[in-house]
């Protein structure tokens, strides 16, 4: 392997870790909501949010291959942009775990800085991505799918509020009432 090859892997790991906290930042400064909610759901367990990401990073794969092969440039151009908005989505969702870590591991200042909290917590997650066997193959992987299940449970639960909250809701009073305008 040559110094320029070695540069060049160093240079991109590099730019990886510099542009995470940025863009978790940037999903906390967007959608402060759906990040606190993310951070919530992540502090009470990660396994069903694992278990939700898993099938639709599945999907991602599978639609992104099959885009890639059958539809040509096209489709190389269209796979991109699906990966592009899987990865903006579940970041969404990375971005409260590691608002949820950062909680974890409070200072003072965070009373001032609420930012610092994801700040803190994405520093330590891509600690974590740092390590060669583990970091690399089941921590960033792992975190990603977690990511996208919480990003699209949070999804599900507004998506259920704004079903339950627009259906009328029939009580003993408005019954009766109907029943005696038809009389």
């Amino acid at each position: 392997m040559l110094m320029a090859d070695t540069m060049s892997i160093f240079f991109v790991i590099l730019g990886m870790m510099l542009a995470f906290p940025g863009l978790w930042l940037l999903c906390r400064g967007l959608w402060p909501e759906a990040v606190a909610a993310a951070a919530e759901r992540c502090g009470k367990g990660l396994w069903s949010s694992f278990l939700v990401g898993l099938p639709i990073t599945i999907l991602m794969v599978v639609v992104t291959t099959i885009l890639f092969k059958v539809l040509g440039p096209v489709g190389k151009i269209a796979g991109v942009g699906v990966v592009c908005l899987y990865m903006l989505q579940a970041h969404t969702g990375v971005s409260g775990l590691v608002t949820s870590i950062g909680h974890r591991l409070a200072t003072p200042l965070d009373e001032q800085r609420s930012w610092r909290s994801t700040l803190r917590g994405g520093v330590v997650l891509e600690l974590a991505y740092l390590l060669p066997i583990l970091g690399w193959f089941v921590i960033l992987p792992a975190s990603i799918i977690i990511g996208s299940g919480v990003a699209n449970l949070g999804l599900l639960s507004r998506l259920k509020h704004a079903v339950f909250a627009t259906k009328p809701v029939l009580t003993v009073s408005n019954t009766a009432a109907a029943g005696r305008v038809g009389d």
